[in-house]
């Protein structure tokens, strides 16, 4: 997803509509444990992993330990070689909102050796996503996306306006008892008491891109409960929300062009247009925003400007690797078919297939709108999203209003409190890849400058984040950090 570009104040439900807590939360015991049990996957023996599952009772809020509890959906793999067993490895693939548990089930054989042979496995649905207790906001998410998210007109920006409102009801009429208890801080909390179940003295952690902010949070609040953090992609913490927004949209801008000229060079491109796509493709993007482009495999759904923007921006999360793929669905589209993109633009709203299952899109909207960082109420995410499609005339506009529900969410921002640079914590490992679109690299020089022992490990490329993405130098690196605890030489830039 996205990343934090979140806003607050103008609250378009009352407080009083929310809805108690669902029946049968349950008070919770003085401690917990985890009780493991076999969920897929083939023998212990086979060549693919075999995952245990559990569930990990936490309270609803902390502020009322002995109250309603939510239930943490737990995955794990056991170490391959359970003699050199160093402990339990806990990974987060960001969002915020993106499932814990399908990202190991996707990644768990592709992970180095060593890790897999030295530690467990583990990762967890954060509250409010996936199997923990997760986020609903109502039915069709269709109508959203069918607004313009660049509006040039009065008309344009009210109704987009108007779908948000609908979309924050439905969040709080599902959902509303959960709203104010699904922040990254309750989360880091919700990390503590997984490291203690899992029989850990210290937490080993990989959090890639929003990962990062849940690493950055756990590390200040938890500092001697710290044995190696990764932190990968970084979110730079303390960064204002109007500033993330804008380097957001510069990034996928840069990234949005350098794509343009790779394929005007390279004949081969399916988009080449003769050395011209960038016309080629503003010319495709007003047509969709004219008249909505036709797929041959979705029945009557077709691809909007906004929907054409959601798929480039997905494309672009993969750097080069995903640059083919885009200039096919591109030539595609403007022959007739605009079925990949639209199955692109899905994916990155996390649109279902019937358009009535979205709780990844549902998660993202609530954690981030909680977190913050706040740009303000409904005039003042205008006049951003006038800035970024300054300095991002493509794309600026989409990346800022992905998030407008925060200008009009009924639940007040719960900062982290003093993210005080995790002193007292061991060395912590920060990766930033040079050209990443979503979390730009300055956002990873920041948070190695806020952290009291943070080491930078700069990786070269056009993707969003860097470890198991190919590059062999920072697996070597993020590898023997976790396993030894040696820190890759100052500088190194692979």
């Amino acid at each position: 997803m996205l990343g934090l570009v979140g806003a607050l104040l103008a609250a378009a439900v009352p407080l009083e509509a929310y809805a108690p807590p669902p029946a049968g939360a349950r008070t919770p015991a003085a401690s917990e444990s985890i009780q493991w049990r076999g969920c897929g996957g083939s023998s212990p023996t086979a060549l693919r992993p075999h995952f245990e599952c559990a569930s990990l009772d936490v309270p609803l809020d902390y502020a009322v330990p002995a109250g309603p509890t939510i239930a943490l959906a737990v995955t794990r793999v056991r170490a391959r070689r359970r003699a050199r067993r160093i402990g339990s490895l806990v990974v987060n693939p960001g969002g915020p909102g993106a499932s814990g548990i399908a990202y190991l089930r996707a990644v768990a054989d592709t992970l180095p050796g060593a890790l897999r042979d030295r530690f467990d496995l583990v990762s967890f649905d954060p509250r409010g996503t996936g199997g923990s207790g997760r986020v609903l906001c109502g039915g069709d998410i269709d109508p959203l996306f069918d607004q313009d998210f660049s509006p040039h007109t009065l008309e344009a920006r009210a109704a987009l306006i108007a779908a948000v409102r609908a979309v924050v009801a439905s969040c709080v009429r599902d959902s509303g008892w959960l709203l104010p208890h699904v922040s990254t801080l309750e989360t880091a909390r919700d990390l503590d008491r997984l490291r203690a179940a899992l029989g850990d003295r210290e937490l080993t952690y990989v959090g890639a891109s929003y990962g990062t902010y849940l690493g950055t949070v756990y590390a200040s609040r938890f500092p001697r409960r710290v044995r190696a953090l990764v932190l990968d992609g970084a979110i730079d913490p303390v960064a204002n929300g109007s500033t993330v927004a804008l380097a957001q949209a510069r990034g996928f801008e840069h990234a949005l062009d350098d794509f343009l000229v790779d394929c005007a060079e390279h004949r081969r491109c399916a988009f080449h247009h003769g050395g011209r796509p960038g016309p080629a493709y503003d010319a495709l993007r007003a047509r969709a925003a004219r008249v909505p482009l036709a797929t041959l495999r979705h029945g009557d759904r077709t691809v909007n400007e906004t929907r054409f923007d959601a798929a480039v921006l997905a494309a672009l999360y993969a750097g080069r690797n995903g640059w083919p793929s885009l200039a096919q669905a591109l030539a595609d589209a403007e022959h007739g078919n605009a079925a990949t993109l639209l199955s692109s633009a899905d994916a990155i709203v996390g649109r279902g297939s019937a358009g009535v299952d979205h709780p990844t899109l549902d998660a993202f909207w609530a954690i981030a709108c909680l977190d913050g960082p706040p740009v303000g109420d409904l005039d003042s995410a205008d006049r951003l999203q006038s800035r970024a499609r300054a300095v991002a005339p493509r794309l600026g506009a989409f990346i800022v209003n992905f998030t407008l529900a925060c200008s009009i969410w009924p639940v007040s921002p719960v900062p982290p409190g003093d993210l005080h640079g995790a002193v007292g914590a061991p060395a912590i490992l920060v990766i930033g890849t040079t050209d990443d679109p979503a979390t730009p690299l300055a956002g990873a020089r920041s948070l190695t400058r806020l952290l009291d022992n943070g080491r930078l490990l700069v990786a070269e490329g056009e993707q969003h984040t860097s470890f198991i993405m190919g590059n062999h130098c920072v697996d070597r690196a993020v590898t023997r950090y976790l396993v030894d605890r040696i820190l890759p030489r100052r500088g190194l830039r692979c």
